[in-house]
C-alpha cells in the first residue's frame, strides 16, 4: 500500500499538466482529418495480445468518431508471413501494427513497410512529452520515429512459492546456486523467444551475475519447460518451489487466485522494465490514413492508454494514467532506476542478440 500511496501522490503531482484538447494543431486541421476519416471508414489494426484487448473498445471507438476499428489478431510467427504475402501481391489491408519490437524491426522495418509514427502524433497530451516516462518518448527504432513504445513494466525474475521459500532467503540471484535449491528450481527456457529469453539476455548484457552464474545453475539440474502457464502452476502447486523468468500475466491470475505465489521484487544485483509486446507501427501505403491518426492518437491519448492498460495489464509509460488495476508487483516503483529490456531495441535485435541467443543455448544445452 506505501507503493501505491507514493504512486498515487507523483500522480497528482502531475495532474495539472493534463488536458484532453486539440489545440496541438489548428481545430480546422484536425476536423478536417476527423472527416477524411470518417469517409474513409476504417481502420485496420493488426497485432496480438494488446490488439486483442481493444475488442470491448470498438463500439466506443465508432461511437465516439464514426469511425469503426478492425482488428486482426494472431502470434507475430504466423500473422507476419501473410502479412507479407499480402503487400507482395499488391494488397494494403493493414493501417497499424501493435505487436513486440522484434516483430516489428525483424523482418518488416528491414523490409521498408513503415512509414515514420512521429509526423501522426498531433493532439498535445500526446506530444507533450512531459507527460510520458522520463519526460520523453520511447522509440525501438535506431531513427527515433517509426516504432513506438508506449508501455513499461518492471520484470520480475524470480518468483517463489511463499509457503516453501521464506523471507530474505532470495535476496541474490547467486541465492538461487545454495545447493538447497539444486533440481528445485524451473526455468523458462532461455533458448527460444519469450520471457526466458528476453530475461537471460537482460541478466547477460547488464551483468547483473556473470555468465558462470548461468553455467552454474544449469549445472544444479533444475528443469527447464517452454510451457509459461505450466511452469508457474509448478511453482504455485508446491512441486517447486522457484521459478525463474515467469510469465507475469500467468503469475497475476495465480496472485488473483490467492495462490501462495510472489515475486522477488528487490534483487540485490537490480531488475529490468520493458515494453514487451508494446510496440506500435504505421504501415506505408496504408488504406485508411486519416482514421489510422486518429486511432494512433487516441490509443496513445490517456483514455487509450488507461483502457490499454485494464486489459493487458501492462503498465503505461504516460505518467498521468494511475495503475489502479494493477497489482503492486506490476507498478513501477518511485525512486527506481530500471534496467532497460536491451532486446527491445533496433541496433541490440540486428547487431548483438544472436550472440546472446547462442550464449543461452550453449549453457542450457544440457537442461534439454
Amino acid at each position: 500500500m506505501e507503493t501505491r500511496a507514493l504512486w498515487l501522490k507523483f500522480f497528482l503531482s502531475c495532474a495539472i499538466l493534463v488536458t484532453f484538447v486539440s489545440e496541438a494543431v489548428p481545430k480546422d486541421d484536425w476536423n478536417t482529418v476527423l472527416e477524411k476519416a470518417r469517409q474513409e471508414g476504417s481502420v485496420a489494426v493488426f497485432g496480438g495480445t494488446t490488439v486483442g484487448g481493444l475488442k470491448s473498445s470498438v463500439k466506443l471507438f465508432k461511437e465516439k468518431f464514426g469511425i469503426d476499428l478492425l482488428l486482426t489478431t494472431g502470434r507475430s510467427s504466423s500473422t507476419t508471413p501473410k502479412l507479407l504475402q499480402e503487400r507482395r501481391s499488391g494488397l494494403y489491408l493493414q493501417d497499424v501494427m501493435i505487436s513486440g519490437q522484434t516483430s516489428l524491426i525483424d523482418p518488416l522495418k528491414k523490409m521498408g513497410v513503415f512509414d515514420p509514427v512521429e509526423p501522426m502524433l498531433v493532439l498535445p497530451e500526446v506530444v507533450d512529452q512531459k507527460l510520458w516516462y522520463d519526460g520523453k518518448f520511447d522509440w525501438a527504432d535506431r531513427e527515433q520515429r517509426y516504432i513506438f513504445n508506449f508501455a513499461l513494466y518492471p520484470t520480475h525474475n524470480v518468483v517463489v512459492n511463499t509457503d516453501l521459500v521464506k523471507p530474505g532467503e532470495i535476496e541474490s540471484y547467486y541465492d538461487l546456486l545454495n545447493p538447497k535449491w539444486m533440481d528445485k528450481i524451473v526455468i523458462n527456457d532461455p533458448t527460444v523467444d519469450g520471457m526466458g529469453n528476453s530475461g537471460f539476455t537482460a541478466m547477460a548484457y547488464h551483468k547483473m551475475v556473470d555468465l558462470d552464474f548461468f553455467r552454474k545453475l544449469a549445472a544444479q539440474k533444475n528443469v527447464m519447460t517452454r510451457n509459461q502457464d505450466l511452469q508457474v502452476t509448478w511453482v504455485a502447486k508446491g512441486k517447486y518451489p522457484i521459478a525463474l523468468w515467469p510469465s507475469l500475466g500467468a503469475l497475476s491470475r495465480f496472485i488473483s487466485a490467492k495462490a501462495p505465489v510472489a515475486p522477488v521484487v528487490k534483487v540485490k544485483e537490480g531488475t529490468h522494465a520493458g515494453s514487451t509486446g508494446s510496440a506500435l507501427g504505421f504501415f506505408n501505403k496504408a488504406p485508411h490514413p486519416n482514421a489510422a491518426k486518429v486511432f494512433i492518437n487516441w490509443f496513445l491519448s490517456r483514455e487509450g492508454q488507461d483502457i490499454n492498460e485494464r486489459h493487458v495489464r501492462k503498465q503505461t509509460r504516460r505518467i498521468d494514467v494511475p495503475p489502479e488495476g494493477l497489482k503492486e508487483f506490476e507498478i513501477r516503483l518511485p525512486g527506481v532506476e530500471y534496467y532497460p529490456k536491451v532486446d527491445e531495441k533496433e541496433e541490440f535485435i540486428l547487431t548483438e542478440a544472436k550472440k546472446y541467443d547462442k550464449l543461452a543455448k550453449e549453457i542450457f544445452a544440457p537442461l534439454k
